[in-house]
């Protein structure tokens, strides 16, 4: 009886700061609104409920509070209820034609993850650079960005992580075992990454091996229309401008862009191996050498020799961009001609090659066959990519972000927001061109350390062409240097997924990434700045006036 009134009494009620601190989802998205609503109530416009939206839907963005692809789809119901923009025409911003041409890209990363194509070339480029920590972090860095060209920035990021980390182990179990021969050492469980026994020089070498995946990640997706979401949102909103007749092709792009990938590849190496690496000799080089060209012959040779799936969704990859590059490359004719204007995309060419992954099998039909018993009525055999793997790998979130992305920059553009902010811009007459283009490139980056980089690109990107105009320039002279700058967001682990992935081996302290992206972040201006006013010209005919 006393132990049971005495168990009673033990309990303690919930306090008022315990409801708090259970609320935060709550209070997130229900007392924000209340906060920013002084915008519309004052200014009463459309463009001021327009910015309501917008501020609101940063803010969930920025905290996170509830899923970011959720947020994506609050215009699908402020738009309408404010009067900014109707419903019905808003839902085709979700699955444009510039989205399709994104899923397509997605189908195919998920036939390349799961024929495991992508371990072989990653451990094929290491087996070629060696494992040098100098020429091991090249290799990383080539293959991560190569790779990130054409599968999402996160993907990439996460599917080298677990061989960086690999390459760290054996790196620091040769290196201990030369400092204690006679001890016994265990090797470390990748999920508990622990480097207080190693020295300060070799805790350095892993910190930069870590960091060269994850600014490659985001510096590899700038390659492609296709390798990260601001260059799609920047692919839509030009074929909108310009009502399907964009300048930005995918073979055009690739040539403006894939040089400066090169060299901020490059810079990214040199600055790298300053910081973390150094110049001096290794005295254990050699062994640690061949233990490390060991591992990596190891796990190649577990991938057992090319399989018929691993050729097949590289024939598929392949075609793939040999269609888009030559749907539309404007300086010849392109099969895109042979139909009528407007009747194919790569839209069309991205969704095709999708389709066959789901028909062509994995296994050649005859081996299938030979190999199958006949007690029974043989089934089909897998195909490269199956619902199964549709249902665990795609990204559908990533699409719903894309899509509330093109949402988000319809309003703004409709409601007369980015015309009100634009006027406000403009009035800085005497800041040169190269000015303004340098000051929207940092504002980009700052606000994309801590916002997607989707919808910082949402809103800047229609944002800065309307200043264009305005300034009766070509609005890719200001669009092309801040759509390159939401994608480096070097400086912080929630800048961007490749830099949380990679921050959460445990190895690296936020001061870590800022002391290496800051730079990186300085002369990615300038190589964008230069890219635009040099070769960007006769590329994209910049000397034309854009309508």
């Amino acid at each position: 009886m006393d132990g049971s009134t005495s168990s009673t009494s033990d309990t303690t009620s919930p306090t008022w700061r315990d409801y708090y601190v259970a609320s935060k989802r709550l209070r997130y998205f229900f007392v924000a609104p209340l906060i920013f609503a002084i915008v519309p109530l004052y200014f009463q416009t459309k463009a001021a409920a327009c910015a309501f939206v917008v501020l609101y839907m940063g803010y969930l963005w920025i905290t996170e509070a509830i899923p970011m692809a959720v947020t994506s789809l609050i215009p699908l119901v402020a738009y309408p209820l404010l009067g900014i923009y109707d419903a019905k025409s808003l839902s085709g911003e979700y699955l444009n034609d510039t989205n399709f041409v994104f899923f397509g890209s997605l189908l195919t990363a998920i036939g390349v993850e799961t024929t495991r194509l992508h371990e072989r070339i990653a451990l094929k480029v290491l087996r070629i650079t060696g494992t040098n920590p100098r020429w091991l972090m090249l290799g990383l860095q080539s293959s991560t960005a190569l790779l990130s060209m054409w599968m999402s920035n996160t993907a990439t990021a996460a599917m080298m992580l677990p061989i960086v980390i690999s390459i760290i182990q054996e790196l620091d179990y040769c290196h201990r075992r030369h400092q204690s021969p006679n001890d016994i050492i265990v090797k470390q469980n990748a999920a508990n990454l622990d480097f207080s026994l190693s020295t300060k020089r070799d805790r350095e070498i892993y910190k930069g091996l870590l960091l060269s995946i994850c600014f490659s990640a985001s510096i590899g997706g700038t390659g492609t229309i296709i390798g990260t979401g601001p260059n799609i949102i920047l692919a839509g909103y030009m074929e909108q401008l310009t009502n399907g007749n964009s300048p930005i092709t995918f073979a055009k792009w690739m040539f403006y862009a894939v040089p400066q990938l090169v060299v901020m590849i490059l810079f990214l190496w040199f600055w790298l191996q300053f910081l973390y690496v150094g110049w001096s000799t290794d005295p254990n080089a050699k062994e640690t050498e061949k233990i490390l060209q060991k591992v990596i012959k190891s796990k190649y040779d577990a991938l057992g020799p090319i399989k018929y799936s691993e050729k097949t969704i590289a024939v598929l990859f392949s075609f793939m961009v040999v269609l888009w590059t030559f749907r539309d490359p404007k300086v010849v004719p392109g099969w895109g001609d042979l139909f009528p204007n407007g009747y194919v995309s790569d839209a069309t060419v991205s969704i095709c090659i999708g389709i066959l992954l789901f028909v062509l099998p994995r296994v050649p039909l005859h081996e299938y066959v030979r190999t199958s018993t006949f007690d029974k009525a043989p089934s089909d055999p897998p195909a490269i990519i199956t619902w199964k793997d549709m249902h665990e790998r795609f990204s559908w979130g990533t699409i719903l972000l894309l899509g509330g992305g093109f949402a988000m920059a319809k309003g703004v553009e409709s409601s007369g927001l980015s015309a009100v902010i634009s006027s406000q811009l403009t009035r800085i007459e005497n800041v040169p061109e190269w000015a303004f283009v340098l000051f929207s490139c940092i504002l980009v980056t700052a606000l994309t350390e801590f916002s997607s980089n989707i919808a910082t690109a949402s809103i800047f990107i229609p944002l800065v062409a309307n200043i264009a105009q305005k300034h009766n320039v070509n609005v890719l002279t200001y669009v092309l240097p801040a759509t390159l700058s939401c994608s480096f967001a070097f400086m912080l682990p929630a800048g961007t997924p490749p830099n949380a992935i990679v921050f959460s081996a445990g190895l690296l302290k936020v001061t870590d990434m800022v002391k290496a992206g800051v730079v990186l972040n300085l002369f990615g201006f300038l190589l964008i700045f230069t890219a635009t006013h040099t070769y960007a010209p006769y590329i994209f005919d910049l000397h034309l006036q854009s309508h």
